[in-house]
């Protein structure tokens, strides 16, 4: 397998969406001149980095039900622009410094509201700015959506699955947040796989599988299998992205590795270390964790832990049979043998990636 299997289908993304963005970008500007800093920032976000994994699996789902991708290019960067709001929302949410390896929405407005002289609070100014301009690409995504070459009715039962998707995103993002707060861990690592699913799981494959086979008419059976092969693969994608937030390279993934450990995310491979840490290390592991002023040295002690404990073997070994059930129920889908082999890259590929 090739690092980059679907550089084909990532192109024509990336191109869809500067495209969109020259066209959409100057009608906000032309409502006041005030607006050309967010209009740049949106920009400089969506067009700078991203795996485009979302629309990926859109396109490759309407594939497997005999589409064109051409036909629903717009669908497919409706899902770019969703994942650009909720990425802007989610840094604000973790008071984050970074992504994509540049400084977060929410700094760099702070940053220019400091330059600038004006009056305020400038972080109270930048987490204002970047909840905005979050929801400015939330609405831009319903505009994309409505831009498909299908009929009518097909376009309102996608809109009503891409709806059902969203409310599950929101849902899952409350609940990671409600647990980062509540604590504890007790639970078997339950509540973080229901995270994941609910998260990024069904939103970052399932969904966006079903999706572009619901634009592209195909039958219920279809679409029923494409969510169990894409809802664990999902969340293999999910636990593995929380591995490498916390050990991967911050070259390769864009953020800091601490941010996680100090915001207290109780991911899958923090209940996994939980449950197999001794008293004393446990109760020293949930004192650092969560902890707003975190060193670096502490950081580091905590994955320590986390490798010593098991509990990076428990989690990785998770991911592993997580990929395996997804193969297992791409193995039923009733699709030609070429797609067949494309989605399981597409398994490989998110199980194996370092960023």
């Amino acid at each position: 397998m090739t690092a980059d299997p679907f550089s084909d289908l990532r192109a024509s993304v990336d191109r869809g969406l500067a495209s969109f963005l020259r066209r959409s970008l100057p009608r906000l500007v032309s409502l006041h001149p005030a607006l050309q800093p967010a209009a740049d920032e949106l920009e400089a976000f969506v067009l700078g980095g991203g795996k485009r994994l979302r629309p990926v699996c859109l396109l490759l789902g309407h594939r497997a039900a005999g589409g064109m991708h051409e036909r629903v290019m717009g669908p497919a960067l409706a899902l770019e622009l969703l994942h650009t709001c909720a990425l802007i929302h989610d840094d604000v949410i973790d008071d984050a410094d970074t992504r994509r390896g540049r400084a977060s929405v929410q700094r760099r407005f702070a940053a220019d509201h400091r330059a600038r002289g004006w009056h305020g609070e400038a972080s109270a100014f930048g987490t204002s700015a970047a909840v905005l301009l979050g929801d400015l690409a939330f609405v831009l995504a319903d505009e994309l959506f409505l831009d498909a070459d299908v009929p009518s009715d097909t376009l309102v039962d996608a809109l009503r699955l891409f709806t059902t998707m969203r409310e599950e995103v929101m849902a899952g993002q409350y609940l990671d947040v409600v647990a980062a707060h509540e604590g504890g861990g007790g639970d078997g690592g339950e509540l973080a796989l229901r995270i994941a699913a609910l998260k990024s799981g069904r939103y970052t494959i399932a969904r966006p599988l079903q999706l572009g086979a619901v634009l592209a008419g195909g039958g219920d059976a279809l679409i029923e299998d494409l969510f169990r092969f894409g809802e664990p693969l999902g969340q293999a994608f999910q636990i593995r992205d929380d591995v490498l937030g916390v050990f991967g390279a911050v070259e390769a993934t864009g953020k800091s590795r601490d941010s996680d450990l100090r915001e207290g995310k109780r991911t899958l491979l923090v209940a996994e270390t939980s449950a197999r840490l001794a008293r004393d290390d446990a109760r020293r592991f949930h004192a650092l964790l969560g902890r707003a002023d975190l060193t670096a040295v502490e950081a580091d002690e905590l994955r320590t832990l986390m490798r010593g404990s098991g509990g990076v073997e428990a989690t990785v070994a998770m991911v592993d049979r997580l990929r395996d059930e997804a193969l297992t129920a791409m193995r039923r889908l009733d699709v030609d043998e070429d797609t067949r082999g494309t989605l399981e890259q597409l398994a490989r590929f998110v199980v194996d990636r370092q960023a």
